[in-house]
């Protein structure tokens, strides 16, 4: 299975922290024998910044690479390729995503012969968060958030994810762009995938958005699976922060404990 992030420009410096604390909360639930990986313009700031066992790539260094777009839009998540491996499971993550507990419902997900993608749901769907690809969505497109977002091996989102980038370099000017761009395109993408039943949407009460706006008032993480820490300010990763810390704190005191007794 793999697991990838993506980080560059402003964000590495800013958003470091975050990304090693997403990393480890999936490898704390899914063990070290996956292929952990991350993607960016800073190899070496962010390889000093991560523990041994992640693989830290840099971004092609051909401009010509189809996803490698310079936009608030955030299509170069998906850079050098939505797809790295068809034969395996793959997930991309968002580093201000953060997994509490063992997900089930992936899987859930994995085992069902009729599912190709998984994707986390939205707080409230609204309009905005298609971003200018809104005029491109229909009544089944679903308002998705693309902070997790699963292919099946298999499966493979990049022909359908490169004709709505096409789209996008087309018809949406600089001046249109919005940050939920990508997310939008992913959505409209998976119009088709979800009419067919081959979409799974994650559950938001287990999956949760928390921001400012969404979920605000939520005071513990009871019961939640796995939580975004929306917003450029990422007010909740430094709220539940201290959650984290306790759970990814009690597999380093395990496995001192078990090499104790060894």
């Amino acid at each position: 299975m793999i697991f990838r992030w993506s980080i560059w420009g402003e964000h590495v410096l800013k958003n470091i922290e975050l990304l090693r604390y997403s990393i480890f909360s999936f490898k704390k639930q899914f063990d070290n024998n996956h292929q952990y990986i991350v993607y960016t313009d800073n190899p070496s700031f962010v390889s000093k910044h991560l523990k041994t066992g992640i693989d830290v790539r840099r971004f092609p260094l051909k401009p010509d690479s189809r996803f490698c777009v310079t936009s608030k839009a955030t299509w170069r998540k998906w850079c050098p390729s939505p797809r790295l491996d068809i034969r395996q499971d793959e997930l991309y993550i968002d580093s201000d995503v953060f997994l509490l507990n063992y997900p089930e419902e992936i899987d859930a997900f994995l085992s069902n012969t009729i599912l190709k993608f998984a994707i986390l749901d939205e707080f409230c769907g609204q309009s905005y968060q298609h971003g200018a690809m809104h005029r491109k969505a229909n009544s089944d497109t679903p308002f998705v958030n693309a902070g997790l977002f699963i292919q099946k091996a298999g499966s493979d989102i990049s022909e359908d994810l490169v004709k709505e980038l096409g789209w996008w370099q087309e018809n949406v000017k600089d001046k249109e762009q919005t940050h939920h761009d990508e997310q939008g395109a992913l959505a409209v993408a998976l119009t088709k995938y979800l009419v067919k039943e081959e979409l799974f949407i994650f559950p938001k009460e287990k999956y949760m958005q928390i921001s400012e706006t969404s979920n605000p008032d939520i005071e513990n993480l009871d019961g939640v699976t796995l939580f975004h820490a929306t917003y450029s300010t990422h007010p909740a990763f430094y709220r539940f922060k201290h959650i984290l810390d306790e759970i990814l704190y009690e597999k380093t005191s395990q496995k001192y404990r078990n090499d104790k007794r060894s």
